[in-house]
């Protein structure tokens, strides 16, 4: 019989707090700089561009939590090639994510689609920001703004949708094969925002845990599986805890993108 694994270390203070996750991207000529922060993670992507496809694709690691993460920047390279005016999803099977970090690949992938709107005309820089407060009886009000503007508003217990905002998602599973299948009925940008903002739902459910209670992502590895570089079996026994990654930014929104 297979082991239970060991229960997880948990915060003290969860319940009290707020997951903030934010992605800024900035073009200039054929160039896109991506750059997501969170409790959890830093990273950027320099993107350059010839109009159609990625030609230079290039990952940086700012804060991260397993001594593995680093080594995800040169799987980062097999984005280029990929075309700009690609559908996310196809983005997002150009090459094979559980190859990549799950965040940088996330980023190359919104660079990309950033990289295909200026060429479009729509603008050259754009901003996401997520807040998830921690949940209470299982539910949280979580929130995305555009720009500084409010976008989306879900009301989520456990791994469903209570409530929804905007009504164009109406009835969207927040999960699975199902959830993919509903952005593609959706038009680009709105699918991007969702995407965005039900990847950032997700990895808040990490504010739960005391990471620096965690040795390595071994610990970590029954919640997430073989998702990305670092878990990959034959990398995860040797991903060991980098201390004191973790940040909490529930009344400091501003400084998600400090480089402390």
């Amino acid at each position: 019989m297979t082991p239970k694994p060991a229960l997880l270390p948990t915060r003290s203070d969860y319940g009290s707090g707020c997951y903030r996750r934010a992605v800024r991207l900035e073009s200039e000529g054929r160039e896109v700089r991506a750059e997501l922060s969170d409790d959890f993670h830093h990273f950027a992507v320099q993107l350059r561009h010839d109009g159609v496809h990625a030609i230079e694709v290039r990952g940086e690691v700012v804060r991260v939590p397993w001594v593995t993460c680093p080594g995800a920047v040169d799987p980062l390279r097999r984005m280029e090639g990929a075309a700009l005016a690609s559908p996310l999803r196809a983005l997002l099977h150009h090459t094979d994510a559980h190859a990549q970090c799950t965040h940088l690949h996330d980023l190359a992938c919104l660079a990309l689609a950033h990289g295909a709107r200026v060429e479009a005309g729509d603008g050259t820089e754009r901003r996401y920001d997520v807040a998830v407060p921690d949940r209470v009886d299982g539910l949280t009000h979580a929130t995305l703004a555009i720009d500084g503007e409010p976008f989306a508003a879900w009301a989520v217990r456990g791994l469903a949708l209570e409530s929804v905002e905007p009504a164009a998602l109406e009835g969207m599973p927040l999960r699975g094969a199902g959830f993919h299948r509903f952005l593609l009925d959706v038009e680009p940008e709105l699918a991007e925002a969702t995407w965005v903002f039900q990847r950032a739902i997700f990895i808040g459910l990490g504010r739960q845990y005391d990471f620096d209670q965690m040795e390595g992502a071994w610990r970590f590895e029954h919640v997430v599986g073989a998702s990305c570089h670092t878990f990959d079996p034959a990398r995860v026994s040797g991903a060991e805890r980098i201390q004191g990654s973790v940040r909490d930014f529930r009344d400091s929104a501003g400084r998600l993108f400090d480089r402390d």
